[in-house]
């Protein structure tokens, strides 16, 4: 593979999530893992690819992936320019092992150095959250956790654009890509270029409060996000 992949970030997250598993560490390792690509060790040709795995001493298989380049070559020394790599995505990985064709419990990221485990019951709890298996569309749902400043942030919003009345927040991640992003839909009986316009200046305004994620502002009234709130009470409304 000559693409040179480098993940800074995520590379001193997994040393902290070593370090201490804390929720707050895990969080923000699934934020920078989530837009990450990986290096996946594989033998075979492709189509016919087989995957790296190592065993713990239960006998539980976990699926060998590096978070960068360099991991990669150190991992296997002066064998790396024979053996084959594929980039695959953190959705890619969680897909590879919810289809369970190999018997895996999960995978492991740079095993034997920051060596951080995704276990099968967390990547099913993810893989609820990104809507992988669905139907080629993207997938909404209810997040884990909301990013601390934002309810803040729209109830400040709401005071200046009298137009909205009510806005709801979700979480949103279209299948086949690692794309996740945050779905903020507006009532609102504005139209046309009006609305665009305050859509727009609604997701400049929410931007800072996203926790670096990015986000796609809709009115209630279009149909996929009438389906998406239904029966959703609003993240905040106006007084």
């Amino acid at each position: 593979m000559s693409e040179r992949i480098e993940n800074k970030e995520l590379v001193e997250l997994l040393g902290k999530v070593r370090e201490d598993n804390s929720e707050k560490n895990m969080i923000a390792l699934l934020k920078a893992a989530a837009g990450a690509k990986f290096i996946v060790p594989v033998d075979g040709t492709e189509g016919a690819y087989s995957f790296h795995a190592v065993s713990d001493k239960n006998g539980l298989k976990y699926m060998v992936c590096y978070s960068d380049t360099d991991s990669f070559e150190i991992a296997f020394e002066d064998k790396y320019k024979k053996q084959q790599g594929v980039m695959a995505g953190f959705g890619d990985l969680v897909e590879v092992v919810m289809t369970d064709k190999m018997g895996l419990s999960g995978f492991v990221i740079n095993p034997g150095v920051e060596e951080v485990l995704f276990g099968k019951d967390m990547i099913k709890l993810i893989a609820q959250q990104m809507g992988i298996g669905g139907d080629g569309t993207a997938k909404v749902g209810e997040p884990d956790k909301y990013p601390p400043e934002l309810l803040g942030a729209l109830t400040d919003f709401l005071k200046i654009e009298p137009s909205v009345s009510k806005v709801w927040v979700r979480l949103m991640r279209e299948n086949g890509t690692d794309r996740i992003s945050w779905l903020i839909i507006a009532e609102t009986p504005l139209e046309g270029e009006p609305l665009k316009y305050m859509l727009d200046n609604m997701r400049k305004y929410c931007l800072p409060y996203l926790d670096n994620m990015d986000a796609y502002c809709a009115s209630s009234k279009e149909e996929f996000a009438s389906k998406v709130i239904a029966g959703v009470k609003p993240f905040v409304e106006a007084n």
